[in-house]
């Protein structure tokens, strides 16, 4: 149909020639038929009147033909030509702009039809701002209800993410964004969050799935808690706590979940401060006990001492490093309570870290006895994780790939002693500085094993021989809080058992795991962008002195979701571009440079469709740089220019401004980077209805649809 409408203009004058080239085939049928029916004399006479006035007949047929031109002209002008005028602005007014109105010069008919359509548009207007009305007006509590549930996020002490089951994040609060916030000004691409984008950007992909396998077991085995904890470190340097909770459809699937977290950077740091703290206090008390109990015992008498051979006050004595090593435990329990430790059951750990060692390194652990019915307070996924990473790293030392675990209870620790077969061969020993030294080290994006040990209120002690070599390691960790913490009880949340208050139902989408180009258009989430230069040559050496871009996600633009940016182009700018776009090289002297801006904004464009304006131009500013910055930009990419020239043929002008005021948008913020690329997605969003009524459904359709406008020859 899109293309149908591309030939449009081409028809009426198809249909003229081929009408006269079958009326001169009629004529020069019918005349040959005469000349047949004349007499050799007769035929004779009309030659030679032909040879006598030769040039009137000439001239007379190329004035007839003239007329016949300007009358069809005129024809075409008046009638044909408003005609698909008229039914491209009809289109306009019911898909996008229905305050638009219809303004074209023709004959009586043609201005009348014009001024019938007006009328039902003048009608179609009002009943839209009519309904529009109402719906407010029925939406209004709603709207109340909603506006104080986002008063309510934003003042949440704790960090909220709702994501669909493919990670994809579809709501989220200020305390969220600033925790995530880049802090740093390093040259690393930045976390960006939005609407739509990926959670596992911002948070290990294994961590949310070992959590989501977690809770799908609990709701298989219909346990009341349903709820996952794990404690992980983000880019910006800070440890945060993280509650995960699903959220389940009337059917009792999983649709999607909901991340809660906390800093929990400043309680860890508290944790090492009181820690130490309190280890020295308990070398100081224990020093001082002893000086207390040599002064006690040279001024008694032995003879007054009791039967046990000890005194009342110094069997008191004896008790405080029992007493103070309990209030230490008490108080570092109350300082991480934000820290979220699961209670383990204790075979199961060591089964589980058993049949993951095995199947992920070849790594053989042989569990030798165990404690029965003990559990331990641990986060499962970091915990299992790094002592896994441990016995890789040691098998990679030792070349040995088989060790024994086995499980103690002291009072209220459990100890595993860790132990292995050393080689004969020296090289294959690994002493102590060697185990100090995988204390420190950081597995894959894990944090040390040291950082994770703390976490887990856990130690690490390493037993040499007389040679220095290690001979075994054990790690003590805690059986139990000493501070009964009741457990949470957090059932899934039920989607369909509350009101809906948000604009943005993605719960039924799935992930981009379909060919993109037979993708629907409504569906695809759009980068929109726009550049501001030091001039039109880009080979020439014109550079980027501003770069914007804003998202569309299910056909909204997120405002809260942009990127801008001045670029510093190490070059002078020229009066001319100043006049147009008004930045000075004062603006963008020490500035990011473009080898910087280009991955950041790369990022900012993953998965999603490029659309612009006149986008081959911007484009071909940033394919000049891929060899000094080495970023290609591989998106799918969308012009609206093509798209307008496609849609309007009869229109002659599709710059900015003109598609704007067909469409009635209003472009605030002209000539500046952001304020085209917001404008620029207003215009798509407004053309994407008039796309849909034209047959172009799918991304391949506009691709392929763009492709036969005259603008897509244009070359920069």
């Amino acid at each position: 149909m899109s293309l149908d409408k591309m030939k449009q203009t081409n028809r009426f004058w198809k249909f003229v020639f081929f009408a006269l080239a079958a009326t001169l085939v009629v004529i020069t049928a019918i005349l040959s038929l005469l000349w047949q029916a004349l007499s050799r004399e007769e035929g004779r006479i009309l030659i030679s009147l032909a040879n006598d006035y030769f040039l009137y007949i000439i001239s007379a047929v190329f004035i007839c033909i003239a007329v016949a031109f300007a009358g069809l002209e005129i024809i075409f002008i008046t009638y044909i030509k408003p005609l698909k005028k008229i039914c491209d602005e009809a289109s306009m007014i019911y898909s996008s702009n229905p305050s638009h109105r219809i303004t074209i010069n023709g004959n009586k008919d043609i201005k009348a039809l014009s001024y019938v359509i007006n009328s039902f548009a003048d009608l179609f207007e009002n009943l839209n701002k009519n309904i529009t009305e109402q719906i407010l007006a029925a939406r209004k509590k709603t709207e109340e209800e909603r506006n104080l549930l986002a008063a309510i996020m934003a003042e949440l002490p704790q960090g909220v993410f709702i994501c669909n089951k493919c990670g994809r994040i579809l709501l989220f609060n200020s305390l969220a964004k600033k925790i995530f916030s880049q802090e740093s000004k390093s040259l690393k691409a930045e976390y960006f969050i939005g609407l739509g984008r990926s959670i596992f950007h911002l948070i290990d992909k294994e961590l949310i799935g070992h959590a989501i396998e977690e809770i799908q077991t609990r709701l298989k085995n219909e346990q009341k808690s349903v709820a996952s904890y794990f404690i992980t470190p983000i880019h910006t340097g800070h440890l945060i706590s993280v509650e995960t909770i699903p959220i389940l459809d009337q059917k009792k699937e999983m649709t999607g979940f909901i991340l809660t977290f906390q800093d929990v950077s400043d309680d860890i740091n508290t944790y090492d401060i009181t820690h130490k703290t309190l280890v020295t206090l308990k070398k100081e008390l224990s020093k001082h006990i002893l000086l207390v109990k040599e002064e006690l015992i040279q001024s008694y008498d032995k003879n007054r001492m009791n039967s046990s051979g000890r005194l009342p006050l110094i069997k008191i004595l004896d008790q405080l490093p029992r007493h103070h090593e309990r209030v230490s435990d008490i108080v570092l329990d109350a300082i991480l309570t934000k820290v979220p430790l699961t209670k383990l059951l204790l075979s199961d750990f060591l089964n589980s870290m058993k049949s993951k060692a095995d199947s992920q390194y070849g790594i053989k652990l042989n569990i030798i006895h165990q404690t029965e019915n003990n559990r331990i307070q641990a986060d499962k996924y970091l915990f299992t994780t790094a002592l896994i990473l441990l016995f890789k790293n040691l098998s990679d030392i030792i070349l040995n790939n088989e060790f024994n675990i086995a499980s103690l209870k002291t009072g209220n620790r459990i100890i595993f002693e860790i132990t292995w077969q050393n080689r004969l061969s020296n090289k294959n020993q690994i002493n102590k500085n060697q185990v100090e030294k995988l204390l420190y080290k950081r597995f894959n994006e894990l944090p040390s094993l040291f950082y994770i040990l703390k976490l887990n209120k856990a130690q690490l002690r390493i037993i040499c021989d007389s040679f220095d070599f290690c001979s075994q390691i054990n790690i003590i960790t805690r059986a139990e809080f000493k501070t009964p913490l009741r457990e949470k009880l957090r059932p899934p949340v039920i989607a369909g058992s509350r009101p809906e208050f948000y604009d943005f139902n993605l719960f039924k989408t799935e992930d981009e795991n379909l060919d993109l180009l037979d993708t629907n258009l409504r569906t695809i989430t759009y980068t929109v962008f726009d550049t501001e230069t030091t001039g039109l040559n880009p080979d020439g050496g014109d550079e980027i002195i501003s770069i914007a871009a804003v998202r569309i996600v299910n056909l909204r633009i997120a405002y809260q979701d942009i990127f801008e940016e001045l670029v510093d182009p190490k070059r002078d700018i020229p009066m001319e571009s100043y006049k147009i776009h008004g930045i000075n090289y004062e603006m963008v002297n020490g500035k990011k440079d473009i080898r910087t801006i280009l991955p950041i904004f790369k990022q900012f464009t993953s998965n999603t469709v490029i659309v612009g304006h006149n986008i081959a131009f911007d484009m071909k500013m940033l394919k000049v740089k891929e060899k000094t910055t080495q970023i290609k930009f591989s998106n799918p990419v969308l012009d609206t220019l093509l798209l307008s020239a496609i849609l309007h043929p009869v229109h002659e002008r599709h710059d900015m401004e003109n598609i704007a005021k067909r469409l009635g948008v209003n472009i605030i913020g002209r000539h500046t980077a952001l304020g085209d690329a917001i404008a620029t997605a207003e215009i798509f969003l407004k053309l994407l209805p008039i796309l849909n009524s034209n047959g172009i459904l799918t991304l391949k359709d506009a691709i392929k649809a763009s492709k036969k406008s005259y603008y897509a020859r244009l070359k920069y």
